[in-house]
């Protein structure tokens, strides 16, 4: 893959972690703020900032006038699918042995590689071979 491509790549990555982020604090606690994407992300305030009015600019969250963040339904959209990757992935990483820490941390690469039909194919299987 060319620089190119992998900064392509990891650009999409990156919109959707911070959806999925979002998303997650929304869970917890009812609602987000820059602030909090930035310390769970573990990334500076200011880069948040950037990548905030760039998710706002293409639809996927709104900005309130207090800064709360809330996604829009595309944005939300996007932010289940990968949430729900993640959590999937994770849960199956553990099943086959591998660490609650390794587990996260490769649900997190995966969730964004894995195409839907494959996706879909691996919670068929995981469907049937748990349910017996």
């Amino acid at each position: 893959m060319s620089e190119r491509s992998t900064q392509a790549v990891h650009k999409h990555e990156s919109e959707q972690d911070y959806l999925e982020t979002i998303l997650k604090i929304k869970k917890e606690k009812g609602s987000c703020y820059a602030v909090d994407v930035s310390r769970a992300l573990n990334i500076s305030k200011p880069s948040v900032t950037i990548a905030v009015n760039k998710l706002v600019a293409k639809g996927y969250i709104i900005r309130s006038e207090g800064k709360e963040l809330t996604l829009t339904d595309e944005g939300a959209k996007i932010a289940k699918k990968i949430y729900e990757r993640h959590r999937f992935l994770k849960t199956w990483l553990m099943k086959i042995g591998v660490s609650e820490k390794t587990a996260e941390e490769e649900a997190c690469m995966l969730e964004h590689d894995i195409s839907q039909s494959t996706f879909q194919k691996m919670k068929k299987a995981y469907k049937e071979y748990y349910s017996e």
